[in-house]
């Protein structure tokens, strides 16, 4: 498991910038709001979910792609519930 600092976070927070503007949109609240807060475990699932394909992400948040990943699931419910807030 990778330790994250402040210099990683800055990192992960470019990996956001996605081609779909509604994924920019959902990802941009989830960051604002929740991304501060994620333990180490939920920065490596984070950062493994940022490696696929912006529609399968898409997918993935929307719950109409199946979550191929249980390590994914504590995450996208995150990213999910930063849209209510």
């Amino acid at each position: 498991m990778q330790h994250f600092d402040d210099n990683a976070k800055r990192r992960i927070r470019w990996l956001t910038r996605r081609g779909l503007l509604e994924l920019d949109i959902i990802l941009g609240r989830f960051m604002s709001h929740t991304f501060d807060q994620l333990s180490d475990d939920e920065l490596n699932a984070f950062v493994a979910l940022m490696d696929l394909p912006d529609p399968e992400i898409l997918a993935l948040i929307n719950q109409s792609g199946n979550c191929k990943s249980a390590q994914f699931e504590p995450v996208l419910e995150k990213i999910r519930q930063a849209q209510f807030l």
